[in-house]
């Protein structure tokens, strides 16, 4: 089912209701979210969300990929890792230490902001570093943060809604936070890749 984008832009609400209707997709959230909560086993979860990214690029479409070829899973769930601890988790814990310096100087507003704006800002930049790494499957590609922040700042704009979102479904499912993270990342994930596929290949996506 094609969808219309303006002038060939992926449209948010589009993105998540195709994805939300997409077949078997209440099961596999079922499945993804299980999985996410136990800890090294939620390296299969994360090698689900790695194979939809890659798939999303390859093809354009958002098509749920089916549960198989588990040991395949696990090593795009490290992959994924590797993306999440660098880009996700690593800039978080930094700005979370600079933070609570800004705070015991007294600045508790400023400290307040700056946290606020890299959990904003942190699930574009892994959406960036993990495209930016399906492109040539090069870990080295990674180690080049300008561009990854230059990819991350050219793109904010449109992605801010979506980072809102993340947030959100994170913080009123906080208790049911596996499935929480991976919904987030299944949503997240699908709209950034097309735009970001959109950019690449200069035409329209298809959904």
């Amino acid at each position: 089912m094609k969808s219309n984008f303006m002038k060939g832009t992926p449209i948010f609400e589009e993105v998540f209701m195709r994805l939300i209707r997409q077949p078997g997709f209440w099961l596999k959230l079922l499945i993804g979210g299980l999985l996410s909560f136990v800890p090294i086993v939620n390296i299969f979860a994360f090698g689900y969300l790695y194979r939809l990214s890659s798939q999303i690029r390859r093809t354009g479409q958002i098509s749920l990929p089916e549960w198989t070829d588990w040991r395949a899973l696990f090593f795009d769930g490290l992959r994924f890792g590797v993306v999440w601890l660098s880009y996700w988790l690593l800039p978080i814990l930094i700005i979370s230490l600079l933070s609570g310096a800004l705070g015991s100087l007294g600045l508790v507003a400023i400290s307040y902001l700056v946290l606020s704006l890299t959990f904003l800002i942190s699930p574009v930049l892994f959406s960036s570093a993990l495209y930016r790494l399906q492109m040539r499957s090069d870990f080295k590609d990674l180690l080049d943060v300008p561009l990854i922040i230059r990819m991350t700042y050219m793109e904010l704009p449109r992605f801010v809604i979506p980072a809102f979102v993340f947030i959100g479904i994170f913080a009123l499912s906080a208790p049911l936070y596996g499935f929480a993270v991976y919904f987030g990342f299944l949503m997240l994930i699908s709209y950034t890749g097309l735009c970001y596929r959109s950019l690449e290949h200069g035409r329209p996506t298809n959904i």
